[in-house]
């Protein structure tokens, strides 16, 4: 289990996975523990509609691990839509762990689609994402993250 931090270009508060479990070629798999200081939390826990981020940095997360291992530094991509997410419930409870599985089904020339799921409780939340790395990034932009 490494901290998924190390791995994707941003900072609290808007970090969403707390480790990567595992990554390889293929796949990453993230973990997120449901705290009342995450970003969105209300007293109900993390509202499920922010499964599309929680999904968006594991697919960081995959990158940002097979850069290092490069020895390339976490880099900045772009979300650019989800298809098929439905929301089984309204929110994660606190105190509660959810599991990110992100698979790379897609990638050329920075376009990527990955197939996605999220573990909580008896319930699975799927999507599939489309993202893009850009090769160059301008250093204003990159300030964003």
């Amino acid at each position: 289990m490494m901290d998924a931090v190390q791995f994707i270009p941003h900072k609290k508060p808007m970090v969403f996975v707390d480790h990567l479990i595992e990554a390889n070629e293929n796949f990453a798999i993230a973990e997120l523990l449901i705290q009342p200081d995450l970003m969105f939390c209300d007293v109900h826990g993390l509202p499920t509609w922010s499964s599309i981020e929680l999904m968006a940095q594991t697919i960081s997360a995959y990158a940002g691990h097979k850069g290092q291992m490069l020895g390339l530094p976490p880099k900045i991509g772009f979300l650019l839509g989800t298809r098929k997410m439905q929301l089984p419930v309204p929110y994660f409870a606190l105190g509660e762990s959810v599991r990110i599985k992100a698979e790379q089904s897609y990638l050329h020339e920075g376009l990527g689609q990955f197939n996605c799921e999220i573990e909580y409780r008896e319930h699975r939340i799927c999507a599939m994402l489309s993202v893009f790395e850009p090769a160059e990034i301008k250093e204003n932009i990159r300030n964003l993250a």
